[in-house]
């Protein structure tokens, strides 16, 4: 069980990784940022939960990336400052899962065994951060309503299925104690 302290820092860390993605965005430092989320995913591993949590760590940000494609593909997000040449997501989202599959088994450790109640805070702040990146000129929702309502139904299943990802991982591996 992660210490309380530990807890606090990676939910504010993320926090300001959150930040920092979406502010990035069209500034052209977002391969930079994605970097530098890369090095502190290492020093994540190396530090707090351990090397055998690579392979569920990098799984979890690819199937969150995964979504994301898939809610880009369908065209309920663009991403602004992103020639429509370009039919991937930008490195600063791929950035930003890397910094949520950080928390899966820090912060949001205690609902890997509330997949119902993940769901539902999945559906509800899922969006939520969507429409803070629009606000924030990261993102456009073309169609607000019915596209928040399709990301809400993304994150309703991506959230508990990431935790039980790690959870899964953590039954079979020697997870360290934080």
């Amino acid at each position: 069980m992660p210490s309380s302290k530990l807890i606090i820092f990676n939910f504010v860390s993320f926090q300001l990784l959150w930040w920092a993605c979406v502010l990035s965005a069209g500034t052209g430092k977002e391969d930079t940022l994605l970097c530098l989320i890369g090095l502190l995913t290492l020093l994540h591993l190396h530090w707090v939960e351990g090397w055998e949590q690579s392979l569920p760590l990098i799984l979890t940000a690819l199937t969150g990336c995964i979504f994301d494609q898939v809610v880009y593909s369908m065209g309920w997000v663009s991403f602004d400052n992103q020639s429509e040449a370009i039919s991937y997501i930008p490195s600063w989202m791929i950035g930003l899962w890397l910094a949520f599959a950080c928390t899966l088994n820090v912060s949001m450790r205690w609902l890997q065994h509330q997949l119902t109640l993940a769901a539902l805070l999945g559906a509800i702040f899922g969006p939520l951060a969507y429409v803070g990146a629009e606000k924030l000129g990261a993102i456009t929702l073309p169609g607000p309503t019915s596209d928040l309502a399709w990301i809400a139904l993304e994150w309703g299943l991506v959230l508990p299925l990431l935790l039980w990802i790690r959870a899964t991982f953590n039954a079979t591996l020697q997870v360290r104690p934080v």
